[in-house]
């Protein structure tokens, strides 16, 4: 139910719209977007790869491999330690060093893959 986007030109932003709900697009509030959005959060960040959930979103930023989640954090797939919505990116910190590579996001649960072939798993 809701969209996202790495643009390259000049530099890489990441934009969201759709159903705000829960926070999913990152913005700071549950306002639902008609049009692609800067997520302001990470306009300053180098996000290498991105994915959407069911009700969550996530983004890794370059050159740490930090993954960043937020919107809904029902069944902990956030990785935040809880089940509170996220309405902002913030960092698994869980995985802070890991150097992720790659996320998936399901309707209920999330993985990581690490650059040392390492498979978190959490939701």
């Amino acid at each position: 139910f809701h969209t996202a986007c790495l643009t390259a030109n000049p530099s890489i932003q990441m934009y969201t719209w759709g159903l705000g709900l829960n926070g999913r697009l990152g913005h700071g509030d549950e306002a639902d977007l008609a049009v692609p959005t800067i997520v302001q959060a990470l306009a300053t960040s180098q996000v290498s790869f991105m994915a959407c959930g069911g009700h969550h979103t996530a983004a890794i930023l370059e050159p740490t491999g930090n993954l960043f989640t937020w919107g809904g954090g029902a069944f902990g797939k956030l990785g935040h330690g809880n089940r509170l919505a996220q309405l902002v990116p913030k960092l698994v910190a869980a995985l802070s060093g890991k150097h992720v590579v790659t996320v998936s996001l399901g309707p209920h649960h999330s993985a990581a893959l690490t650059a040392k072939g390492e498979v978190y798993t959490w939701g």
